[in-house]
């Protein structure tokens, strides 16, 4: 798969051996790929160029690898963060991704399934125009801005023995945030039809990664501000988008399994664009009737000729700027790309999306079915989008 452009790939890691299998497998790549052996020799190679995607190794000698991915993400905040070790280092990997530290993780030996991730990375990035999305928001009404809950959260979760408990009593500490996590939760579209009324036993059902995604979500949903008059439209992406995160959750049963809960909250963050765009419509477009119908038809086309981006490059660079994985990221940047140029969590989430806008729109929305395997039970599925335009969630965002 080709990139756009041409991006600059920094790897940093003081291996020998590992510096010779990168060139090895990243060889005949078309991009600028930078070896540094250490951190002092990465620092000097900012100052000439700017990192698309950094790849670190978990051991750095001189700094915690934590401290270095931070300094990383304040220095290259447009950057993916990618860190790598050998197997006995895994669970550290996991928790760094789970935590927002790295976008992506990985075990060593490489291989070349990793090259393949690494340009699809690369490409999902290349999509994304982040300097208009970044001048966007700065001219709007910024960058969601996190409450101190969450940067509390934030710096729990960078100590590697943390407590669950820890992170349930900081949670605790802003009832709006714990209420609403709570009732979503117990929502149909995530619980198994058992009660959950206490916000210990509620973060251990979801675990600190999706816990963490859904605060961010929450989060969003308080920064941007909607006219009460137009909560109703707001409402309507945010049922859209837990339609689709408990849809696609269905559907990767059959194509993605072991990966339902990921993207269940693939599916709840893929529209986050959309709800940002709703808050920077003028009042005549507000005021307008037709106008409001069509947006949740023909969005992507309608933010393009007033905005110059559409939501899927402004939702999948929030999501990059706030630091969640990269299926994230790949799942709300092309959730509108042909299906079968799609696979694993980000297709789950595409054909979630078309299931429940056929099922709400009809005839005057087609739909590329015909591009997936024959096998697929999309019909079955087009019954479960219908069973859950039926259900009604309670008004999260107002």
């Amino acid at each position: 798969m080709a990139c756009i452009k041409k991006c600059s790939v920094f790897i940093v890691d003081p291996g020998l051996s590992n510096k010779s299998a990168f060139q090895e497998l990243l060889g005949d790549w078309s991009h600028l790929v930078c070896y540094c052996s250490s951190i002092e020799e990465f620092k000097h190679l900012l100052v000439g160029i700017v990192p698309d995607i950094v790849l670190c190794n978990l051991s750095l000698p001189g700094m915690h690898e934590q401290d270095f991915l931070r300094q990383v993400a304040t220095a290259c905040p447009h950057a993916i963060r990618v860190v790598f070790s050998e197997k006995a280092g895994a669970d550290a990997l996991v928790r760094l991704v789970a935590t927002g530290a790295a976008h992506r993780a990985f075990c060593l030996p490489l291989s070349k399934g990793l090259g393949q991730s690494l340009e699809h990375d690369l490409t999902v990035r290349s999509r994304i125009r982040i300097r208009k999305c970044w001048e966007f928001m700065n001219h709007g009404q910024g960058l969601p801005t996190l409450p101190p809950v969450v940067h509390e959260l934030e710096t729990i979760l960078q100590n590697p023995h943390y407590a669950l408990t820890q992170v349930v009593e900081v949670l605790g500490k802003d009832p709006i945030l714990a209420a609403r996590l709570l009732q979503m939760v117990n929502s149909v579209h995530f619980s198994r039809g058992i009660m959950i009324d206490d916000l210990h036993r509620a973060v251990s059902y979801l675990g600190i990664s999706r816990t963490r995604k859904m605060v961010l979500f929450i989060c969003a949903l308080n920064h941007f501000q909607y006219p009460k008059k137009y909560h109703r439209h707001a409402l309507s992406i945010i049922d859209h988008s837990i339609q689709c995160g408990k849809l696609a959750g269905i559907i990767a049963r059959k194509i993605a399994p072991g990966q339902e809960r990921t993207a269940v909250t693939a599916g709840l963050l893929h529209d986050i664009g959309k709800l940002v765009f709703l808050t920077s419509l003028d009042e005549a477009l507000h005021h307008s009737p037709t106008f409001m119908r069509k947006y949740g038809l023909f969005a992507t086309e309608m933010e393009e000729q007033i905005f110059g981006i559409n939501h899927l490059e402004l939702g999948s660079a929030l999501l990059l700027w706030w630091n969640l994985p990269l299926v994230m990221v790949d799942a709300a940047a092309n959730h509108s790309q042909p299906l079968n140029s799609l696979q694993g969590v980000p297709l789950c989430v595409a054909i979630a999306d078309r299931c429940l806008l056929k099922v709400s729109n009809g005839h005057a929305f087609t739909v590329d079915f015909n591009l997936l395997p024959h096998d697929l039970p999309v019909e079955q599925w087009l019954e479960c989008a219908r069973a859950l335009t039926m259900d009604k969630i309670m008004p999260i965002a107002a």
